[in-house]
């Protein structure tokens, strides 16, 4: 859903759904227990400090015991992002984490975007606030998107866990349809063990000790909590390796269910309906096709490529999905 990037007044997609394989037994085309495939979603776009475009000046990368750690130096301070990949107990849960320090000073706003990701977002410092509101918990959990919104954050560190939906289901526990367009303290999910986990995060050293800490916490949620549906996950595939018409009554007969049974499993254990879900693949493909390097194509003909019925009906989608224009969101 997003990136702690600041500086950057375009976008940068770089989530990868990785759902788990269920019966492995069946074909690709069977449901439930359909081969995975990966889907690229999850967009965030950064504004620099005071609104301007930041200028990049040095940056370096290094292999470090699995994470790689990226400094990106700016001209009042470096932010610092460290990424590390979740152990094989977290595969089809977790699908990345991101540890951040920003110490250039000043604030950076953050362009939330429609996303089929949930985040959880441990602030070790300033807790960041969401543009027209007030401060988020300090262990927050954003849900999917489908509406715009502004994140301001402010000097400090912290570490982000991005949440695939059916990883979520599990280790939250909760119905993902209350999560969706919502930020929520994750301690009124968890309870008091995700309080002491934000404090001991807080007070361990060193990136690549706090990285483990929480991929080892995580892991024993994830064991005891609850799965998602084989049938809501293979329609959760269906969507992500179609082009995004597959109607809920063909997906209901597939897998047994009526129509309203499935909405209401869906909703449960994804977070939105799949319609809506269809709605942000189209948005995410799109917008990707906007940012591709070299020779862009035009707005009329990634919509003509992406399935909406004109240049208008595109531009109307992304200024109700995301608060701008296609251009403008894709950094043109």
């Amino acid at each position: 859903m997003f990136e702690y990037s600041a500086g950057l007044d375009r976008c940068s997609p770089f989530a990868t759904f990785h759902s788990r394989q269920y019966d492995a037994g069946r074909t690709a085309n069977a449901a439930p227990g359909a081969t995975t495939k990966r889907c690229r979603f999850s967009t965030m776009v950064a504004t620099g400090h005071q609104g301007r475009k930041a200028m990049v000046g040095r940056r370096s990368r290094a292999a470090r015991r699995g994470f790689v750690v990226e400094q990106i130096r700016r001209g009042e301070g470096p932010v610092e992002t460290r990424h590390g990949s979740p152990g094989r107990a977290l595969a089809g849960h977790v699908h990345s984490y991101r540890g951040y320090r920003n110490e250039r000073g000043g604030s950076a706003r953050l362009r939330l975007v429609p996303s089929l990701r949930l985040n959880l977002d441990i602030s070790l410092g300033v807790r960041p606030r969401l543009a027209g509101s007030g401060a988020v918990p300090a262990g927050a959990v954003y849900g999917m998107r489908t509406d715009p919104a502004v994140l301001v954050r402010n000097e400090g560190e912290g570490v982000l866990v991005e949440l695939t939906p059916p990883g979520a289901y599990t280790m939250l526990g909760v119905p993902l349809w209350e999560l969706a367009n919502t930020v929520i303290d994750v301690a009124d999910v968890l309870g008091r063990k995700a309080e002491q986990l934000v404090d001991r995060l807080a007070e361990t050293p060193g990136w690549r000790a706090r990285l483990a800490l929480l991929d080892n916490s995580l892991a024993i949620r994830a064991a005891v909590g609850p799965q998602p549906a084989p049938q809501v996950v293979w329609a959760w595939q269906q969507l992500c390796r179609s082009s995004c018409h597959i109607p809920i009554a063909q997906l209901a007969d597939e897998v047994g269910w009526t129509r309203r049974h499935l909405l209401t499993r869906f909703r449960q254990q994804i977070g939105l309906a799949p319609k809506t879900v269809s709605r942000v693949i189209r948005f995410q493909r799109a917008l990707q096709l906007l940012q591709q390097p070299g020779s862009r194509p035009s707005v009329g003909s990634v919509a003509q490529l992406t399935g909406y019925s004109d240049q208008a009906h595109l531009t109307r989608e992304f200024r109700a999905l995301a608060g701008v224009t296609p251009v403008r969101l894709a950094g043109a």
